[in-house]
């Protein structure tokens, strides 16, 4: 699901170019409201990576570039090529995502005893264990206090941030209409919502996910985050607890 070609990226390369001619040619924007930036912000990080715009839902305006680039993206990304194998993959993420084998191993850590030792020294014990390096140990040892937080949900944001972004994406490539996207955004929003207690406590689980599924560092991810919330424009401003409602 991370499949990344030259030749997508070159295909990407020129649509954005022929945006260029085609920007306006489209449906409108979506209004922003507290509730859409809210939307906008679980998945914030990506839309900079992407090089696009957290203010706007999806980060692209509507209209036929921005659809080829979606539509390339999810099938090149994600195998996602008509409504069906969307649904398939939201639900996949909604369901399993990669927390439940993530849960799983940190549950299996939970068993041995891990949580009677001291954090400080988690990370030792888990190398004297397991064929890990010191990295993977530490990785492991951070993982295993949010787990003792959140349970199965220790590294929900990740699957759930991916999930709000890609209803978004499914309104721009046009295999979910905007009113169906939107409401399939409102209520998995306040079910992440009820979930965490605060931006800070979503992106760590996120980072965790991040970490676990890339078997990568969170750093470029983490410096993104912190610069949003630097910014002049930061969208993290935006109270955790702001009430989620329909405003389209």
């Amino acid at each position: 699901m991370k499949r990344t070609t030259k030749l997508l990226r070159l295909t990407i390369s020129v649509i954005i170019t022929l945006s260029l001619t085609l920007t306006g040619c489209g449906k409108k924007a979506i209004a922003t409201s507290d509730t859409i930036q809210w939307f906008n912000n679980t998945y914030a990080i990506l839309t900079v990576l992407n090089q696009c715009d957290y203010r706007i839902y999806s980060g692209n305006r509507p209209n036929a570039a921005s659809k080829l680039i979606a539509k390339a993206l999810l099938e090149n990304s994600w195998g996602v090529t008509d409504q069906a194998s969307a649904e398939e993959t939201l639900q996949w993420l909604l369901d399993e995502g990669h927390r439940v084998s993530m849960a799983e191993e940190l549950s299996y850590l939970e068993e041995m005893g891990l949580a009677d030792v001291d954090a400080d020294q988690r990370a030792d014990a888990i190398l004297s264990v397991f064929d890990l390096d010191a990295q993977q140990a530490e990785d492991y040892a951070a993982w295993f206090s949010l787990y003792e937080q959140y349970g199965q949900d220790a590294a929900a944001a990740w699957d759930y941030s991916r999930a709000m972004w890609l209803l978004s994406y499914y309104y721009l490539a046009e295999y979910y209409t905007e009113e169906e996207s939107l409401e399939q955004s409102l209520t998995l929003a306040k079910s992440i919502q009820s979930t965490f207690d605060s931006w800070d406590s979503f992106m760590e689980s996120y980072f965790a996910g991040y970490e676990y599924w890339s078997e990568e560092s969170s750093d470029e991810r983490r410096e993104v985050y912190e610069t949003l919330k630097s910014s002049s424009d930061n969208p993290f401003v935006l109270d955790w607890n702001t009430p989620l409602e329909k405003t389209w």
